[in-house]
């Protein structure tokens, strides 16, 4: 980046610090990235996706160079390709010349072909929210060194649509999520925070395990959004029936769940994954008969992780792997696809 550039960098950062300490608005402070990002690369298509936290679909939140047709008929799933991977794992995708990289560049293409793209991760507290495309119509013009001003963007993104959902739900006032009976997310990090605290003082091992519910997506739309609440409840009811005193549940995403288990073992953390596993594969949920299963991932501290960003960085891409390897399977951050504990269906 040239100095020139850096100096603009700067003005714009302030200019939204600005605004994020002015409003719950989050929309507004989205709008100013986009155009803060645009003006500094001259791009020919920058957009804001997000994932809804409901059907945990792509949507295009904000954009500059996109059609309204293009963006209302935007609707992409989570999957295991390369903006699958950049949402589980983080890593940005940088494509300093599409015709280099002539597959990867049409996978990632939004409207109109591009000569040059970076895609870098939204996120706020550990969980992802979506993702910030930049597109160029010049080939060469992103590069590695421009992934860090890119990802202070994409932060300041994460922060306000984090910020925005904080107050509109007012997780403050009410630990329990009512879907599941068990802890909110906050709550649950809470929890996590002073588990590994006293871990490190003990010296004992804490694990960290994300469930999945496999095909959840299909399963609401065939069965209706009140049978697929009612499979959340009972499907919490079954993590909880196998839950210690010490140990803590909480809800993850809206198909997700986070169990926090101390004083264990990477065996015994296995052993206990893969009852739930086979307690959700062999159930017959809500009244429809609904059978499923989940991917599991699992990480331990502190084996895999010495904080709590890595755990649950950690936890998710073994819980990534296991949903790429096919499902209905555990995988733990030092296994990954090699190692997977489980069936797969």
């Amino acid at each position: 980046m040239t100095h020139t550039k850096s100096d603009e960098c700067l003005n714009f950062v302030s200019e939204i610090l600005n605004l994020l300490k002015s409003t719950n608005q989050h929309e507004k402070v989205l709008s100013l990235i986009v155009d803060r990002v645009v003006r500094m690369y001259h791009c020919q298509t920058c957009a804001i996706i997000l994932v809804d936290p409901v059907t945990e679909y792509l949507q295009v939140a904000i954009s500059h160079g996109l059609s309204a047709t293009f963006e209302n008929a935007f609707r992409r799933k989570l999957t295991t390709d390369v903006i699958g991977k950049l949402l589980w794992t983080g890593h940005p995708v940088v494509i300093g010349q599409s015709e280099r990289q002539p597959e990867l560049a049409a996978g990632l293409q939004l409207e109109v072909p591009f000569g040059s793209c970076l895609c870098v991760q939204i996120s706020a507290d550990h969980r992802t929210l979506g993702y910030l495309q930049a597109e160029t119509k010049e080939s060469g013009i992103f590069s590695e060194d421009d992934i860090r001003p890119l990802q202070a963007f994409a932060d300041f993104a994460g922060v306000a649509v984090h910020k925005a959902r904080l107050y509109e739900e007012n997780l403050r006032l009410d630990t329990v999520d009512h879907d599941t009976g068990l802890d909110k997310y906050s709550a649950f990090l809470e929890k996590l925070g002073i588990s590994l605290s006293r871990a490190q003082e003990t010296r004992e091992n804490v694990a960290l395990i994300l469930m999945d519910v496999d095909n959840f997506k299909h399963i609401a739309l065939t069965y209706g959004h009140d049978s697929s609440k009612k499979l959340l409840m009972e499907f919490a009811s079954i993590v909880r029936s196998r839950l210690r005193v010490i140990d803590a549940a909480g809800r993850y995403g809206y198909d997700e769940i986070a169990i926090l288990r101390e004083k264990t073992s990477n065996d015994d953390a296995l052993e206990f994954a893969e009852k739930i596993r086979k307690d959700i594969e062999g159930a017959s949920l809500t009244g429809n008969k609904i059978q499923t299963s989940v991917s599991i991932g699992l990480a331990l501290f502190p084996e895999h992780a010495r904080t709590e960003k890595d755990l649950l960085l950690n936890a998710k891409e073994a819980l990534y792997e296991a949903q790429r390897a096919g499902r209905n399977r555990i995988v733990t951050a030092s296994q990954y696809s090699s190692g997977s504990y489980g069936a797969e269906i």
